[in-house]
Parts: C-alpha cells; sequence; structure tokens
C-alpha cells in the first residue's frame, strides 16, 4: 500500500508533495480515528492521519492482517509486526525488531517500488537509499537497474569515493549479471584500477575467473 499527500495540504514537516509512501500499518483507534504509519523524510516511522493523504496503490499480499488489540484498537499490518511490543521495541532500537523491520520493508519496496522511482533515488546521490535499494536488488537479483548503478560507482570512484560500503555492494550487484554492460564497465575499472581499492578489485577478478 502506498499513499501521497493530497493536494492543497499546507506543507506538513518532512513529509513532500507528489511523494509515493509505504504504509507499514492502518491503525484504527477505539476514537474511531485512523492513521497510516509511514516513513517521512527523515527516516522516521511514525503515524499521521489518513485525512493527509490519498491512496494511490491498494496493494496488499498475503502477510498482512487485521489485528484486534486488547486495548480495542486494530490494525492492518504485516503479520510480522503484530505483537504488542512491536514498535515499541523498535524505537528503542532493539535487534530483533529492527530486522524484522528491514526484512518487511525489503519485501514492500521489492513489490511497490516503480522502476523510475529507482532512477531517481540515484540521480540524488542519497547514500542510505541508495544502500537500502542495492540490497534489495541484490536479493531479487533484479537485472533493470544495471545501467543506473554503473553511472552511480562510476561518478563515485572518479570522485574517490571508492572506499565506502555502497560501492561495494553495487560492485557485488553488477557481478551478478553476465551481461555486456557490466563486461565493459570492469574492464574500464581494471583500466583505471587507482580509483579503486582490494575489495573491488577482488570482485572484478572473480567475476573474470
Amino acid at each position: 500500500m502506498r499513499v501521497i499527500l493530497k493536494e492543497g495540504l499546507e506543507k506538513k514537516e518532512n513529509l513532500s508533495m507528489d511523494k509515493k509512501y509505504v504504509v507499514y500499518s492502518v491503525e484504527t483507534y477505539k476514537s474511531g480515528e485512523e492513521f497510516y504509519r509511514i516513513e517521512n523524510d527523515a527516516n522516521q516511522v511514525i503515524p499521521y492521519p489518513t485525512t493527509l493523504f490519498k491512496i494511490v496503490s491498494n496493494k496488499v499480499n498475503s502477510d498482512w492482517i487485521l489485528w484486534n488489540k486488547p486495548n480495542n484498537n486494530s490494525a492492518f499490518l504485516p503479520r510480522q509486526f503484530a505483537y504488542l511490543s512491536f514498535w515499541e521495541d523498535y524505537y528503542n532500537d532493539e535487534l530483533e525488531a529492527l530486522k524484522i523491520f528491514n526484512l518487511v520493508k525489503e519485501r514492500l519496496f521489492q513489490e511497490e517500488l516503480e522502476e523510475n522511482e529507482v532512477y531517481v533515488i540515484f540521480e540524488k546521490e542519497n547514500e542510505d537509499e541508495i544502500t537500502f535499494i542495492i540490497n534489495v536488488l541484490i536479493k531479487t537479483k533484479d537485472i533493470r537497474f544495471i545501467n543506473p548503478v554503473i553511472q552511480y560507482v562510476k561518478s563515485k570512484l572518479e570522485k574517490s569515493y571508492g572506499e565506502d560500503n555502497t560501492t561495494l555492494l553495487a560492485f557485488r550487484y553488477l557481478s551478478l549479471f553476465n551481461q555486456s554492460e557490466v563486461e565493459d564497465y570492469f574492464i574500464y575499472y581494471l583500466t583505471n584500477i587507482e580509483l579503486g581499492n582490494d575489495q573491488l578489485t577482488a570482485i572484478v577478478n572473480e567475476y573474470f575467473a
């Protein structure tokens, strides 16, 4: 499920017009109030009144359940989140809750994220989002984004930013595919090896082994 802000609203802190937000839970209080729990632009997962948004995708998979809580509130959410302390544990950085959240987030993004949105994420060079997206691409072996990943790592290496984890993940993603674009880029890398590091070179050497 995904939502966007309704048109004509005043600017909301940490929310952007025309941005599609993944919904992690639809929560109904016994007072009748309803909230979408989403991740805002500050990477905070918090509930917002449903009246602020319109739905752009109603898609949910079979893991979603209607959970009636003991306090007479209810939530429509992924089954993995349906225990009383989940959100409290998540906000307290409990490792198990963070692991569960990230696994669900990866699946939801895989199901919901549109191709043009991935291109925009790479263009904006938001490192946290790019790292997350590349991890999803590796797990799903999604071949559609070879070219934006190549452009991303090529730009980073030329700026001498080749020592970070995101670039390493990008090389691992590219190495999954026996494609001419990947081969050409890795040959380019080897001819400009001073731009990289030993870990990147090891991935490329293994690719051609």
